[in-house]
């Protein structure tokens, strides 16, 4: 017998995008109750950000079978620690390629596999989660193996992964590389989820500034 959509487990670390203010907010949480059409979502707090109101739209984002899978739902309840969520349709599953991207500033290390970790520098890279685009001074050819370390302000941990180069092209500004992410724990998935959400949120805010003060 066929099985039905796939959904979060209890415990498991899931990514929120969640409306407020008629602003996306994004949100690394774990699941707490989840059932066929509905989900408890803990409350970040402190964060006056984090404080959707009823009725607002939310989309729920968590990796199963090595695909993320996303579940558009509704904030039918704002409860004193956490959020009920009720169910818009079922979640559907798509291909890491298919995660949003955006540019992101961020020190990072590139580094062929296995070698040492090198030094860290300021970039701009173009991410999302099945990889990511940037200018590099590093000798390495397509279809190699490299260790990349990534570091932002603010966001936590250092996310670290392992990647192949899919493309190398020699412009007058340097060596632009894309790589695609063959090793990427859970956790640091998770927190390239939300470097890639966060970043999106403040070109929208920014946008929205221009129009509102031009």
């Amino acid at each position: 017998m066929k099985s039905g959509p796939v959904r979060p487990v209890e415990g498991e670390q899931i990514t929120v995008l969640i409306e407020v203010g008629g602003l996306p907010v994004t949100h690394v949480a774990t699941a707490g109750r989840v059932r066929e059409s509905t989900m408890i979502v803990p409350r970040k707090a402190g964060d006056a950000r984090w404080s959707a109101e009823p009725q607002g739209q939310a989309v729920v984002i968590f990796a199963h079978g090595g695909r993320l899978h996303s579940w558009p739902m509704r904030v039918e309840e704002v409860l004193p620690s956490s959020y009920y969520l009720v169910s818009l349709r079922d979640p559907m599953a798509g291909e890491r390629r298919e995660f949003v991207r955006t540019m992101v500033e961020v020190e990072i290390s590139l580094t062929p596999h296995g070698a040492p970790t090198g030094p860290f520098g300021h970039a701009a890279i173009d991410l999302s989660a099945s990889g990511l685009r940037l200018l590099t001074d590093v000798q390495v050819r397509t279809g190699d193996l490299v260790d990349l370390v990534l570091r932002s302000a603010g966001q936590g941990p250092d996310i670290s992964a392992v990647a192949r180069v899919v493309r190398r092209l020699t412009s007058r500004n340097g060596v632009e590389l894309a790589v695609e992410f063959v090793e990427l724990n859970s956790a640091d998935e998770g927190r390239m989820q939300e470097l890639v959400f966060k970043a999106r949120e403040a070109l929208l805010a920014q946008r929205i500034a221009r129009r509102e003060f031009s």
